[in-house]
């Protein structure tokens, strides 16, 4: 009985420590959002509450049951908050929207930046038509800034007349609000598809930024690399009808990704494979099989770093060809090998 009253009260105090510990965060970060006075208040009111109840309680397991009424009532109110659909935004998150008609589709506010610093820089934003039966392959990037267990990921489309365009999910922050993982749980950024030049979503991550970038070819038939680009089109004009919140659990960037893979009927993936410490995204694609590469994956990720290409070839109208030499010499190889073997 000793042993099981303890089991009980761990999980109690486990239980109690997450729930209430998300629900007083909530109440902090969305309560009140013009006075952080009113939200410090708010949260550390809720967490008194619950502890006054339960130790003045006589019996604490029932009293730690009843008090999660307190954290459904959280949960109820949290779900009602909506993004906002006209906040004052950076005009590099402007949002694209797209017309898909048949096989062409014309994006629109395609962002093209010219940067002089990763402060400094000019917006100009393009509309852009491709032919979805020009879609030929589909590359992965990951980008490092700091800790190596978690990077930004984001895609390139590549067509047969050798254009590239890229997507970058992202979140959209209000002017003058910066980003925070922690943040990221409770509704407080917006979620943008950034549909974008090559050299502006590259460019400025290696040459003003100076964070590493790993470029990837995922092995993807042109059909599914369509169903893929349809997919992020298709959730782009959603996004832009309708807003909809970041998450940083369920709505990332590399979380996102993999459910377009599912929702595209491309792969099965459970919930629980699409994780949020995304340092290691290019590993277990690699070992999933959704690399190109014949290499050890220590190898394969030394090619993909295009850190000094992209710096190299600066604002050179090739810069899509010249960030990917190592997989141009990959498709020279496989061409020699295939017209070696033919009769």
């Amino acid at each position: 009985m000793a042993l099981r009253k303890i089991l009980i009260f761990i999980f109690c105090v486990i239980a109690g420590l997450l729930l209430h510990g998300w629900a007083a965060l909530a109440l902090y970060y969305c309560s009140f959002p013009s006075s952080a006075v009113l939200r410090v208040s708010v949260a550390i009111f809720y967490l008194l509450m619950v502890i006054l109840f339960i130790r003045l309680s006589q019996r604490h397991a029932r009293a730690f049951l009843l008090s999660l009424l307190g954290f459904v009532i959280v949960v109820i109110w949290f779900s009602t908050i909506q993004p906002k659909a006209n906040g004052q935004y950076p005009r590099e998150l402007t949002m694209p929207f797209a017309e898909l008609k048949g096989d062409l589709v014309r994006i629109h506010n395609v962002r093209n930046c010219t940067y002089r610093t990763k402060e400094d820089f000019d917006v100009r934003y393009e509309t852009r038509t491709y032919n979805l039966n020009d879609l030929k392959t589909l590359d992965l990037l990951v980008n490092y800034w700091g800790m190596e267990a978690i990077a930004h990921t984001f895609l390139a489309f590549g067509f047969s007349d050798g254009r590239y365009i890229d997507v970058s999910v992202e979140i959209r922050p209000e002017i003058g609000k910066a980003y925070d993982m922690l943040q990221g749980f409770f509704k407080q950024y917006n979620l943008i598809y950034i549909w974008a030049d090559e050299r502006d979503l590259v460019g400025l991550r290696t040459n003003y930024k100076k964070e590493d970038v790993y470029l990837y070819r995922v092995a993807l038939s042109p059909d599914h690399v369509r169903k893929m680009f349809v997919s992020m089109i298709e959730t782009t004009n959603a996004i832009y009808k309708k807003p909809q919140f970041y998450n940083t659990l369920t709505q990332s960037c590399t979380n996102t990704l993999a459910n377009h893979l599912v929702e595209a009927k491309i792969v099965k993936l459970p919930f629980w494979k699409r994780r949020i410490l995304t340092g290691t995204v290019d590993q277990r694609l690699y070992s999933a099989g959704f690399l190109e590469g014949s290499v050890p994956f220590f190898e394969l990720r030394q090619q993909a770093n295009i850190d000094v290409r992209a710096q190299e070839a600066g604002q050179d109208p090739q810069f899509s060809e010249k960030i990917r030499t190592h997989l141009l010499l990959k498709d020279l190889a496989r061409g020699s090998e295939s017209r070696a073997n033919s009769p």
